[in-house]
């Protein structure tokens, strides 16, 4: 990782923590493992205890546009054509 692209994750990180998210993530997991253990069900998952909203699923990209999403971050250009 260059030097720009850790200051650029440091200021994104400073900006909005990622902390709510892990200790739900830590909660709902927890909670779901209680649920199994106590119900026997082991088609739960810790989805579905988590307190936060759920994102919409966001429709797989191809590598076109992965690649033309790349092309505008920091450091220039992250890949050089085959030509």
């Amino acid at each position: 990782m260059s030097a720009s692209e850790f200051s650029g994750w440091s200021t994104f990180f400073a900006q909005t923590p990622f902390s709510d998210q892990l200790l739900d993530a830590e909660f709902a997991t927890m909670k779901e493992l209680i649920a199994a253990m106590f119900t026997g069900n082991n088609d739960l998952s810790a989805i579905n205890f988590s307190l936060l909203s759920q994102s919409e699923d966001e429709p797989d990209k191809t590598d076109e546009e992965l690649m033309l999403a790349g092309e505008g971050l920091f450091g220039g250009s992250r890949y050089v054509p085959a030509n």
